[in-house]
């Protein structure tokens, strides 16, 4: 980042930043582009004038302060007509007389209005009157002047620097491409940026131009914001999974009772510090500058932190950067493919057959197991059980103190490929979950093999890579300090600026006429491209080697509205059509699924899903035509489910007290869905379409593999037999913790909470059971 960018970032850039802000906000409640214009220039007469001289005696008596309203008002000037050049609901925006706002007219009705309104406000007492500038009000205007300072400080440090890094601490790798490496510390510029300008540029040029009585106003304001917004960030934002881009999976509902604990909050500092500043005021400056003192130490921590972890992802995708992945079948030999589709939802597999009978054909000889468990509701606790089998269920993780978390990982992942390369098979390893307990998968575990063949193919298939990662550094500088915004207001407002995850954002979603899909999620792109991609990554020969493919892949996890009815990425999904007509579902069954009047969550991941199933049937075709399936069995298999409330129970129907367990919010574990896999599986010469309802676990997923393939299998790593026998036991343990792979990663998993299955029937709601975490071992 260049001078010139940087001055930018402090100077134009937090006031485009607010225009946008507002502006959307106006769009919004408006629905006009036109009426937004004249309410925004409404706003900002109010703000950027906050001094007005009644004489020009005033304006001479004080040209420091006139030289500062200038630049206050230039620079909006200057933002304005840039954000209205590049904002893309004005363009084509018609109001009145007015056919194209995006042209210099919308420019013209912003300013005109703005004038308009600052020529009413000189005839009328609204305003305030030009300070006294003698020595003695110097000397009282001066602890004020620190405290706006520090105020601004504390601000920008807090939204700019250390939310935003706490953010790239906890997963530094998300905010890598596994193509391109840029090291992850540069997105703390921009934000740190912006909100330097925001909050202390011109937060303080904005409070030396108020008239002392406005001032101390402003002050009181200013220190209970420094408060308040530490307060929010400490309580409030449990809200879910974030990405990459600073988006939960869904939008966020603040409950009645936190948005009122937080107006409780918020009454309570501004009586604190009324009192405070009342006996004593130089308390508040050291309040203030103690505050801004830690928020530097701990983003330097956090920084320091980012740095080290960046030196390990940065080789790891250097590695991982190599040649293109090449999936090799054969015509002659057995094959043998297992696929993990990460959180793939098991209950609608019979919903898709409905939609689309096309893939009854395509997943003909498959049999579908809808009574299957999973034993954990995040990557980094089902996983290890679905790669390498009952030596890797929690419990028996937890009874291991001799490795480390990483270590028993790193096992599992290798217990098929291993099997399968000594009995002789042609091995093929593509982005293992969390290898070396990286997010980027560290495929240097398998070194010691060398005759595997590892790729990670995640993002390396993308035709858009190198626009998309432009379009997603702009969306992350932006949202980074966004979010930290979000964070510190008090939840009454949260919603309104988290805004569905584009932080009132007028170009959000908008056709700005760029590449196709430009504006489509990146997360998914980058898995759906690959799955899009089988056919042609897949080479097949007529050697008549046995092959052993494994392969994960994350668009089932990382789940958007697609356009109906190909289910295929588009920047503005329109199914309103489609919904009409196949927005219900009802299989041969009776059962019914109203997908068009579904919640968010469950739309997304049908969609996708759906998505998942159609691009595997068009593999399975390709398959076919190259001779290769009636030799090959395919296990398609998920870690575990979601919590979307369609096919399992609540298990605090039977516990209440749940609700106050575990580390996040209680829906997002409790329901029993989210431990229920999907597990289909297409044997070697299978024909029809079957649905077995016994008793089965993804940990089963190995003891498939091997059957009738690899002769006494074992587990390299502990000797034992790899069976399945392990789930006839009449209690099966589940446990729930932190997902994040860089917070829990010791010799054991950290704060347990245990549930537990007992009998044969996962959908039912009696065989749950928990344990509250002081009961936990």
């Amino acid at each position: 980042m260049g001078f010139a960018d940087a001055l930018n970032r402090l100077s134009l850039q937090p006031a485009e930043l607010l225009l946008d802000m507002g502006f959307t906000f106006f769009l919004r409640l408006t629905s006009s582009a036109g009426l937004s214009l004249i309410l925004m220039a409404f706003t900002v007469c109010l703000a950027v004038t906050p001094l007005r001289p009644r004489t020009f005696a005033d304006m001479k008596a004080d040209k420091g302060r006139a030289a500062g309203r200038l630049l206050l008002q230039g620079l909006c000037l200057c933002a304005s007509l840039r954000y209205f050049a590049f904002s893309v609901p004005l363009r084509q925006a018609a109001f009145g007389p007015l056919k194209d706002l995006g042209a210099p007219r919308g420019a013209l009705l912003f300013w005109g209005a703005y004038l308009l309104f600052a020529l009413l406000r000189l005839m009328t007492p609204f305003g305030f009157r030009v300070g006294k500038t003698g020595a003695k009000a110097g000397r009282g205007r001066r602890n004020n002047y620190w405290l706006i300072g520090l105020c601004g400080l504390y601000m920008a440090l807090m939204t700019g620097v250390l939310i935003p890094s706490e953010i790239l601490r906890a997963s530094p790798a998300e905010f890598v491409d596994t193509q391109y490496y840029a090291p992850p510390l540069r997105y703390l510029l921009s934000p740190g940026l912006t909100a330097t300008g925001m909050f202390l540029f011109f937060g303080f040029l904005y409070g030396w131009l108020l008239s002392p009585k406005a001032r101390k106003k402003y002050v009181f304001c200013a220190v209970s914001l420094v408060i308040v917004s530490a307060l929010n960030y400490l309580l409030f934002g449990r809200y879910g999974i974030l990405s990459s881009t600073l988006r939960y999976e869904t939008d966020i509902i603040p409950a009645a009772g936190t948005i009122l604990a937080g107006a409780g909050i918020l009454a309570a500092v501004c009586g604190l510090v009324w009192y405070i500043r009342k006996k004593s005021p130089a308390l508040l400056k050291l309040l203030c500058a103690c505050g801004c003192v830690s928020l530097a130490v701990m983003s330097a921590v956090n920084a320091v932190s980012v740095h080290t972890q960046s030196a390990e992802i940065e080789a790891n995708v250097t590695r991982a950067g190599g040649e293109k992945a090449e999936l090799l079948l054969d015509r002659e030999g057995k094959n043998v493919v297992v696929i993990m589709l990460d959180r793939a939802i098991s209950g609608f597999v019979p919903y898709f057959l409905e939609e689309k009978p096309e893939l009854a054909a395509q997943f003909d000889g498959f049999t579908w197991y809808p009574n299957t468990l999973s034993y954990g509701y995040h990557t980094n606790i089902a996983a290890p059980a679905l790669f390498g089998g009952y030596d890797y269920t929690p419990e028996k993780l937890q009874a291991r103190a001799d490795r480390t978390l990483k270590e028993k990982h790193n096992e599992a992942l290798k217990v098929m490929p291993v099997n399968f390369l000594e009995a002789g098979y042609t091995v093929t390893v593509c982005d293992a979950p969390y290898a070396d307990y990286q997010w980027i998968p560290d495929m240097s575990i398998y070194d010691e093999y060398p005759e595997m063949r590892t790729y990670n193919t995640i993002g390396s298939c993308n035709d858009y890579k190198v626009e998309m990662l432009a379009e997603m550094d702009r969306i992350r500088e932006r949202n980074l300090f966004c979010y930290g915004l979000f964070r510190c207001a008090t939840p009454a407002v949260q919603g309104l600026l988290y805004d569905r995850g584009r932080y009132l954002e007028a170009n959000a979603g908008a056709d700005s006429g760029e590449l196709e899909l430009m504006g489509v999620s990146a997360d998914f792109l980058n898995s759906y491209m690959v799955m899009k991609a089988l056919p042609e990554l897949t080479n097949i020969t007529d050697s008549g080697q046995n092959t052993f493919l494994m392969l994960t892949n994350e668009m089932t996890h990382n789940v958007i509205t697609l356009q109906t009815p190909d289910y295929v990425p588009a920047k503005k999904p329109d199914n309103a059509a489609y919904e009409a007509e196949h927005g219900t579902v009802t299989t041969a069954e009776g059962k019914t699924l109203d997908v068009a009047g579904a919640s968010e969550l469950v739309k997304i991941h049908y969609h996708s899903d759906l998505s998942a199933f159609l691009r595997l049937g068009e593999w399975f075709d390709s398959l076919r035509a190259e001779g290769v399936w009636d030799n090959t069995r395919i296990i398609l298999v998920s870690d575990h489910g979601c919590y979307l409330g369609l096919f399992g129970s609540d298990m605090r129907e039977k516990y209440p007290e749940l609700k106050d367990c575990g580390l996040y919010e209680p829906e997002q574990w409790t329901d029993t869905m989210c431990y229920n896999p999907l597990l289909m599986v297409k044997d070697f010469g299978a024909e029809g379409f079957t649905m077995d309802n016994r008793f089965m676990t993804n940990a089963d997923t190995p003891a498939l593999a091997f059957s009738g393939t690899v002769e006494n299998p074992e587990n390299p790593f502990t000797g034992e037999p790899v069976t399945d026998t392990a789930k006839e036991a009449p209690t099966q343990r589940i446990l729930e913790t932190d997902w994040a792979i860089s917070r829990n990663d010791g010799t054991f998993y950290t704060d347990p909470l245990w549930i537990t299955f007992e009998g044969r029937n996962v959908f039912n709601p009696d065989a749950w059971s928990a344990a509250l975490p002081d009961q936990s071992k």
